[in-house]
């Protein structure tokens, strides 16, 4: 329910334009909205859906550095954090509808990391979705594969978003948020997912 409600929202008003938010009127941005306004209609067929299960959590849990003892009080089961490190990698790799990277500036001009995502199909048996990165300001963002193939309803296919910055130059304890999408379609269903990329200059 989440996924639908968030992959299928809108940030536009009725003239395409972005948002005002009420309480300063400036232009809204993805700090304010988030994955957007809730469109009920369009969320009961979201073409695509980011599941997540107990696993994914596990996971999730194991690379923010809990220990599987911790983590074993919680599930009531043994962790083995060593292969949730190995499949999931950092912490950003939960399976949710956005995607959001933290860049410390630390004297690199270049900059990247990756997310790793899983879509399940839970709209036409056979269904083809492209891809649409519109990438954060200053960024560059990339999507492997470009296509999804689906077969059915119900199969899950995976891809990789890479991300790349040029460091900016910024006073101490200053930072920068810039936000983009990526959007798969299908030309029926468009599922789109918040990218957003902060920069911080540490004190």
């Amino acid at each position: 329910i989440r996924s639908a409600l968030m992959t299928t929202a809108y940030s536009s008003d009725s003239r395409g334009e972005t948002m005002l938010d009420e309480s300063t009127g400036n232009t809204s941005s993805v700090m304010d909205f988030g994955a957007g306004y809730v469109n009920p209609q369009k969320a009961m067929s979201p073409g695509l859906v980011y599941d997540l299960d107990a696993y994914d959590y596990v996971d999730f849990l194991c690379n923010s550095n809990y220990t599987a003892k911790n983590i074993q009080a919680v599930t009531r089961r043994p962790a083995d954090c060593g292969a949730a490190r190995r499949r999931a990698g950092h912490v950003g790799n939960l399976n949710y509808p956005s995607m959001a990277a933290v860049f410390q500036l630390y004297g690199k001009r270049k900059m990247s990391t990756h997310f790793i995502r899983r879509v399940t199909n839970v709209g036409s048996p056979r269904s083809v979705y492209r891809v649409r990165v519109n990438p954060p300001a200053g960024t560059t963002v990339t999507v492997e594969p470009e296509t999804l193939a689906f077969r059915r309803v119900g199969q899950k296919l995976n891809f990789l978003v890479r991300v790349q910055v040029t460091a900016l130059k910024l006073s101490p304890g200053n930072s920068v948020v810039k936000s983009g999408s990526i959007v798969w379609s299908d030309g029926k269903h468009s599922v789109s997912s918040p990218v957003v990329v902060t920069q911080q200059q540490p004190l």
